[in-house]
């Protein structure tokens, strides 16, 4: 019986819808039950049963990932555009969300190699598919038809004449887990070079920690996706920001900045999930920067200060206008927890989140 496959995407110009019609064609020449909304004239049901329906009767839904499909996907706003992608969402992140993240029917499908930002938080850590490579592509079918290419030779059999070995002693199972907020290839395309601040020191609103890119543009984008992802509060503090002073005794002034995942939050996670932290293998990405104040009190000083009186912040990107930090209003993260520390307290444990900053290969 042919596999049954249900494909969701956004109408994001009349080229794209094209194009995923013609993506369903192939497949469907190819022996794929492929079914989109553009085969669908009037559903008798109504829209929202019949995606309900295509959802729950598909082997696989394929996810065609665009930048429509990606805003739609994190909007919460409650406005009316795009409910067939949002309602397509909810519908897809119940079920992961009820499969405990063991996925095995969404698929991320990409038209070219620039969407990979695209693909929704939720799906990033599953196998996606750029159907412009041809490779790609016939990877895809085989998954599809469940065709195996595995490369695994079979085992041979056990002749009579072979040396009778003892067992080997039961290691223990380990798990590995990667964790990040970090997209590589953005960042280091954007290259941070450096924190400002904005404070009001009259203490009528909460400070603003800056970060400032040499490529002003890909630092723009690298917070919009965070708020994209988090939304304007990052209510369970998986953002971590750390501020690592007397670092130097020759440059007092001097500290270092640590950004990336709560390994706190990342524990929690693998709780929930059934997974316990002692046997599994964490992986996490992070970034580091080391500042020089030219003077005192620091900018970090006058940022504290207003820390302690409201408890809360805000992080985003910035431009340099005329030589002044303009924090981007749009990409604004309000986050409750910070890191203030110094580097004796850092050093005396090899296992501190932030001893990372003072390892010799940093």
């Amino acid at each position: 019986m042919p596999q049954k496959v249900f494909i969701s995407y956004a109408h994001e110009s009349e080229e794209f819808s094209d194009k995923v019609l013609e993506f369903a064609n192939f497949l469907r020449r190819k022996g794929v039950d492929a079914e989109i909304d553009q085969y669908e004239e009037s559903p008798p049901e109504g829209w929202p049963k019949w995606m309900m329906r295509q959802i729950q009767s598909a082997d696989f839904v394929l996810i065609c990932c665009s930048e429509l499909f990606f805003k739609r996907a994190n909007d919460f706003s409650g406005d009316d555009d795009g409910l067939g992608v949002k309602w397509e969402t909810s519908l897809m992140l119940q079920h992961l969300y009820t499969l405990n993240t063991n996925n095995t029917k969404y698929i991320p499908v990409i038209f070219n190699a620039s969407d990979f930002n695209n693909i929704p938080l939720s799906l990033q850590p599953y196998t996606y598919y750029d159907v412009s490579v041809e490779d790609k592509k016939h990877k895809l079918i085989n998954r599809l038809l469940g065709i195996s290419q595995s490369k695994r030779p079979p085992l041979g059999e056990r002749t009579d004449t072979e040396e009778e070995r003892p067992p080997l002693e039961p290691k223990e199972q380990k798990s590995m887990f990667l964790s990040s907020i970090i997209d590589i290839d953005l960042w280091d395309e954007a290259t941070w070079k450096g924190m400002a601040f904005v404070v009001d020191q009259s203490l009528r609103a909460p400070p603003i920690a800056c970060f400032l890119f040499d490529d002003e543009k890909a630092g723009n984008k690298i917070f919009h996706n965070l708020k994209a992802g988090f939304g304007e509060v990052d209510e369970e503090e998986e953002i971590r920001l750390s501020f690592v002073e007397s670092i130097s005794e020759e440059n007092p002034l001097d500290y270092k900045v640590h950004f990336g995942s709560s390994i706190e939050v990342l524990f929690n996670r693998l709780e929930k999930s059934g997974i316990e932290p002692d046997s599994t293998l964490l992986m996490m990405v992070s970034r580091i920067n080391e500042m020089t104040p030219p003077k005192a009190p620091s900018s970090l000083t006058m940022f504290k200060h207003a820390y302690s009186h409201f408890k809360k912040y805000y992080i985003t990107n910035a431009y340099l206008t005329n030589g002044q930090p303009l924090p981007n209003m749009d990409n604004l993260i309000q986050k409750n927890s910070v890191s203030f520390r110094v580097k004796s307290e850092v050093v005396c444990n090899e296992n501190d989140e932030d001893i990372v900053l003072f390892r010799k290969n940093n």
